[in-house]
């Protein structure tokens, strides 16, 4: 019986892109579980990016169809409804957690990256300490995840103003708009590229974590949108058994390497072109109806589950396994990593349905009110940064009262 035909759009609920963000959640979880069965499931933040660079691209250009202009208040209140609460939720829970469980000696360097992930400077941060020799090596906080979020944030800053640039040109010089954007954008991701490469020849920590190195992933995902959106017929569900076999290789780039992968030096690089290609060729193919086609798997209820809840997942799970060990005193069994990723999915599905999707709706009691959003934010935002500021300072005494005893 073949799948039943489902022709790829530009909206945002799609199955394949659910299933894109649930295999890239999964590799992260893995690889930070279980490095040696996905020694570069780090990888999967390199799907996040394309997948954002699509669907963001994709908004934006519906609204300028609709409306002829983009409105930056409307886009950047969407932007925070879905990703300030559930971020601001985990960072005040990381400060608390670390008062509690972290030893002193701990509280500077994991106060020092919350304030910076509070700020989505984070990835700049672990950039500047990886230039350090003491800090080369950047040992583990539990909010080092947040540099990808940080990236993601700051792409969002900056591409509509490209959008609205492009706009500007179109309206006074009377240019094709379609054509504007893609000079205009596709310039500013081969540039983006190239100076990816350069660095990663030089340094290839900061090339993981530049924003300006990895922008061209966000880029080539928005040069998708902007070709499907100039050629309605480009996904049209033909070509089915080719669309199928492409799915499956674009499946197959983003696996194969996550779980081969070793070489951490030579990346991003020309490597990251394998995850990169193979999401943009999943997006493309969307889910052909043909009975070899990916759609069997990708449309599977505990595929589209995982992709659902897949930020909170990702916000939730690294505190987890980070925090666990501080409390038992021991490194984690792998039984207990298996039970610290059930947990993880349970609160990244409570976070979802109590933290999250609140603050989405607009028609609900707390989205429909965008004063309650900023309040609440600001409040969160308020007691980080109290915690950031005055916890490194008695650490410090404390430890320092710990060596005179010790040396009494």
């Amino acid at each position: 019986m073949a799948v039943p035909a489902t022709a790829p759009s530009t909206t945002t609920v799609r199955p394949e892109i659910q299933a894109l963000r649930a295999v890239a959640v999964g590799a992260v979880v893995l690889h930070h579980g279980w490095p040696a069965v996905a020694p570069a499931g780090y990888m999967g933040v390199d799907v996040f990016f394309v997948v954002s660079g699509y669907l963001i691209t994709a908004l934006l250009l519906r609204e300028v169809d609709r409306t002829g202009r983009i409105s930056l208040g409307a886009f950047y209140l969407r932007r925070a409804r879905r990703i300030l609460p559930a971020a601001m939720a985990v960072l005040l829970a990381v400060s608390a957690a670390t008062l509690a469980f972290a030893p002193y000696r701990e509280w500077n360097p994991f106060f020092r990256e919350i304030v910076a992930s509070a700020f989505y400077v984070e990835n700049w941060r672990l950039a500047a300490d990886s230039q350090l020799p003491a800090s080369a090596d950047l040992e583990s906080t539990p909010v080092q995840h947040f540099w990808s979020l940080s990236v993601e944030e700051q792409f969002y800053l900056l591409w509509p103003l490209l959008v609205i640039a492009a706009l500007w040109f179109v309206h006074r010089r009377s240019a094709s708009l379609k054509r504007t954007l893609a000079i205009v954008l596709g310039a500013v991701t081969a540039l983006s590229f190239a100076w990816s490469l350069v660095l990663t020849a030089s340094d290839h920590n900061l090339a993981y974590f530049s924003t300006f190195g990895r922008g061209w992933e966000f880029g080539v995902g928005g040069l998708l949108a902007l070709l499907v959106n100039a050629v309605p017929g480009l996904m049209a569900d033909r070509w089915r058994a080719g669309r199928s076999l492409v799915s499956w290789l674009g499946l197959a780039l983003i696996i194969v390497p996550i779980v081969t992968f070793v070489d951490t030096e030579a990346f991003p690089g020309l490597w990251v072109l394998l995850p990169v290609s193979g999401t943009l060729a999943i997006i493309w193919a969307g889910m052909p109806a043909t009975r070899w086609s990916t759609a069997g798997v990708v449309g599977l209820r505990p595929v589209q589950w995982v992709g659902d809840v897949s930020y909170s997942l990702y916000l939730w799970h690294w505190p987890i396994f980070m925090f666990v060990p501080m409390i038992t005193g021991v490194p984690s069994p792998p039984a207990l990593m298996v039970a610290l990723v059930g947990v993880s999915l349970l609160v990244a599905w409570a976070s979802k349905r109590y933290i999250e999707d609140p603050f989405r709706r607009r028609g609900g009691p707390i989205g429909s009110h965008p004063r309650v959003l900023a309040g609440a934010l600001a409040f969160t935002l308020a007691g980080v940064l109290a915690i950031g500021s005055v916890a490194p300072g008695i650490a410090a005494e404390e430890l320092a009262c710990d060596r005179r005893n010790h040396g009494d």
